[in-house]
């Protein structure tokens, strides 16, 4: 797993907005077009970074794409966070 791209993802507000948009069940680039005030190509290179990081996948469906969430992403990454959280290794004594 690839973390740091995964949270780089993350690292967006646009990004973000769209992955809650694909929670929802919205999966089509076209209905995002209309609700993030940002160009067509600036929405696909956000659609991209998503997909690349494993987070969505995409089929095609005609002249679109259709993303969908990759929940075992999401849950790969709630896994990483409980275990850094819950860590007890060896702590600075500094």
């Amino acid at each position: 797993m690839d973390y740091p791209k995964l949270f780089k993802v993350f690292s967006d507000s646009n990004r973000i907005n769209i992955i809650k948009n694909l929670v929802r069940g919205d999966c089509c680039s076209c209905q995002f077009a209309d609700k993030f005030e940002i160009s067509q190509p600036t929405l696909a290179y956000h659609l991209k970074s998503i997909k690349d990081s494993g987070l969505a996948t995409t089929e095609k469906s005609g002249t679109w794409r259709k993303y969908h969430i990759n929940y075992s992403v999401i849950d790969d990454m709630i896994n990483f966070l409980q275990e850094l959280r819950d860590y007890e290794g060896d702590k600075c004594k500094c």
